[in-house]
């Protein structure tokens, strides 16, 4: 069988993929390849290069998908093999719903009034706030407010991005568009956190997949959950999710703008019994789980978060230079994790453009990818803690 890819050639940075396009070339993908890439759909894989279809289809190999129905086709009774015990769930449509969501003008003049930094009571009800996808990036809940300009008559709700000392402020939390009353959201499900993730996407996005543990709020369609019970989950689904590793192999099945569920079905995870793993003094669920709670209890709102991970003080300063580091120390367990080596590490970095011009603009050189190796020589040591010095 082959597998179509497009090839692009190269720019004047040799780490830049030019826009020109050179004649389509071919990779050869046997059947096992076709079954383990899309089990589900049994679709025929596009890649960039013969190199990303090598790691790519190496990684598929090794490691199981999310969900696997491929026996429920054989099978119409056989089992769906779920790795993780999560349910896809999309709370609130933004059409269909729209008559439940509130605006503060329809607040105030309803007698309500605020009774925190981002929720309302209205006639005896509690109000929480509706979040949309543009409101959130990778471990971050607050990553933007809305803005609601009447005169953008294509695009009226805007993201306003918090700024540096809001971030830093834990008592700070972004406004939406509209609130929603929260028991609309626990006859739903009865949660005090999600985990989120941004549904609309790009493979040419600065990342593809978008993942953020979110406090008890209304969630739009534009930002779906994958529900849990279980904190430890959540932690490494996450985390795993948010991984450069996962978000090039998401990147090779974009073929379009949304991450819809067959697609983030069909995406390969760590089988959860790799989180049990030895790695330094503890595992690698252990590890996960303190990078992970740095990274997401950076205000009071996610207090409820942090408890069930067994955490009772008070939200972490956001410091970026130390999330810089705890993100590079994750990427690195999860390319070892994933089983590749630097050099593969370094060639997937490299195709992540943005990242690589941000980091130059900022300090002269790709600091993610200098870090992101380091850090894979000090978890082969097992050293966890040693902050690298770069």
């Amino acid at each position: 069988m082959e597998a179509v890819f497009t090839e692009y050639s190269s720019g004047p940075d040799e780490h830049a993929f030019a826009k020109t396009v050179v004649p389509v070339r071919l990779a050869k993908l046997d059947a096992a390849d076709f079954a383990a890439v899309n089990p589900n759909t049994g679709t025929a894989p596009i890649f960039r290069s013969r190199r990303d279809a090598e790691i790519t289809t190496r990684i598929y190999r090794a490691h199981p998908v999310l969900v696997n129905r491929s026996a429920e086709f054989d099978d119409p009774s056989g089992p769906v093999r779920a790795l993780w015990p999560v349910k896809y769930m999309r709370m609130f449509d933004m059409t269909n719903d729209s008559g439940l969501f509130r605006t503060p003008a329809w607040l105030e003049e309803n007698g309500g009034y605020r009774v925190a930094a981002n929720r309302w009571k209205c006639a005896g009800e509690d109000y929480v706030p509706l979040y949309e996808g543009k409101m959130v990036q990778a471990y971050d809940h607050r990553a933007a407010s809305v803005t609601v300009n009447p005169e953008n008559l294509h695009r009226p709700a805007q993201p306003l991005p918090a700024t540096y000392d809001q971030h830093r402020d834990s008592d700070w939390l972004p406004d939406p568009q509209f609130w929603v009353a929260i028991r609309h959201v626990q006859e739903q499900v009865n949660s005090d956190w999600f985990l989120a993730f941004k549904h609309v996407s790009s493979p040419t996005n600065f990342r593809t997949m978008i993942s953020a543990i979110c406090p008890l709020a209304g969630y739009g369609n534009s930002l779906p959950l994958l529900v849990t019970d279980s904190v430890e989950v959540a932690a490494n689904v996450q985390a795993n999710l948010n991984s450069l590793c996962f978000d090039f192999v998401a990147r090779q099945k974009l073929q379009g703008q949304n991450l819809n569920l067959f697609v983030v079905e069909q995406l390969p995870l760590i089988d959860p019994l790799r989180f049990e793993e030895r790695l330094g003094p503890g595992t690698v669920a252990d590890l996960i789980r303190r990078e992970v709670l740095h990274l997401t209890y950076t205000a009071h709102d996610m207090a409820a978060f942090a408890r069930d991970l067994g955490h009772d003080g008070p939200p972490f300063a956001w410091d970026a230079e130390d999330r810089r580091h705890r993100l590079a120390r994750l990427d690195a367990l999860f390319f070892r994790l994933y089983g590749l080596d630097r050099d593969d590490a370094g060639y997937i970095l490299d195709t992540f453009p943005i990242v690589r011009e941000q980091d130059e603009a900022a300090f002269g050189r790709y600091r993610t990818k200098e870090l992101v190796l380091a850090y894979m020589n000090a978890l082969a040591a097992g050293d966890i803690d040693t902050r690298v010095h770069d």
